[in-house]
């Protein structure tokens, strides 16, 4: 798509290249929130940027994903970051609507009564890492992003990596 000079321009001196180079980023990653909003059957949510102090977060009353200026910027960490935070979505949807086709909805209902007990952010711990939740959102952002989009991505701790290869397997 072919950008107006003058509009740019204007908008750059109105707010910033900053603010420019973050809907330029905002505008990429759209097709994908609209692409996994229709993978996983689920309402599409708005994406804005904010000072966080996580990758991303989905704030599920208010209905939108908040990604990290750094992590907005950087395509693959931006789209990594939506798949897992869509996922979280699904799962939140899946236990709201109490939907028992979905496999893992009572799995999905503990892991956020864990998360209301103990805090909605991630705390760095094994428990959390081990949450249902988090093992079905951080394995469905590998497979997603493989299997959709092609793009080959592996998480830093090689075990938790090769868990989540075994629950695409089983799961996916």
């Amino acid at each position: 798509m072919k950008i107006d000079k003058k509009l740019k321009e204007d908008f750059i001196n109105a707010f910033g290249e900053e603010k420019w180079e973050i809907e330029e980023a905002l505008a990429k990653i759209e097709p994908i929130s609209r692409e996994l909003a229709e993978y996983l059957e689920v309402p599409q949510v708005p994406i804005v940027v904010e000072n966080i102090k996580e990758d991303s977060r989905m704030y599920f009353q208010e209905e939108f994903i908040v990604l990290r200026k750094d992590i907005a910027l950087n395509y693959v960490e931006a789209l990594k970051s939506i798949a897992h935070e869509y996922r979280h979505w699904y799962q939140f949807l899946a236990v709201k609507n109490k939907d028992e086709s979905k496999p893992l909805v009572y799995e999905y209902a503990e892991g956020f009564m864990y998360m209301s007990e103990h805090g909605n952010t991630n705390d760095g711990s094994n428990e959390y890492y081990s949450l249902i939740i988090e093992l079905d959102a951080f394995a469905f952002q590998k497979y997603f992003l493989k299997e959709v989009l092609d793009i080959e991505t592996h998480y830093p701790n090689e075990e938790y990596d090769k868990m989540l290869d075994k629950f695409i397997e089983y799961f996916y």
